[in-house]
């Protein structure tokens, strides 16, 4: 992952919020995916959808929070570097 939302002047400002980026979409990711695997593979399930709607729905929320993930860390990491 070597891109970036914001853009820090100095290359220590930038390595330190690349890493916390990094951080943010991975931890982004992980939650994403347990939400998929558990809760919304079962609430899609139980309302008797298809397979390919229940994979949809899975990989729509790990996207979703693999971003928010981003973009968190992104204002985080602005807001540090202030």
């Amino acid at each position: 992952m070597a891109q970036t939302l914001a853009r820090l002047p100095g290359p220590v400002a930038q390595r330190q919020q690349l890493r916390l980026e990094k951080v943010g979409v991975i931890a982004g990711f992980l939650i994403g995916l347990v939400l998929a695997v558990g809760l919304v593979s079962n609430l899609v399930g139980e309302l008797g959808a298809p397979e390919w709607l229940e994979f949809a729905a899975g990989a729509a929320t790990v996207a979703v929070l693999t971003r928010l993930g981003l973009s968190a860390s992104a204002a985080l990491s602005r807001k540090l570097a202030r």
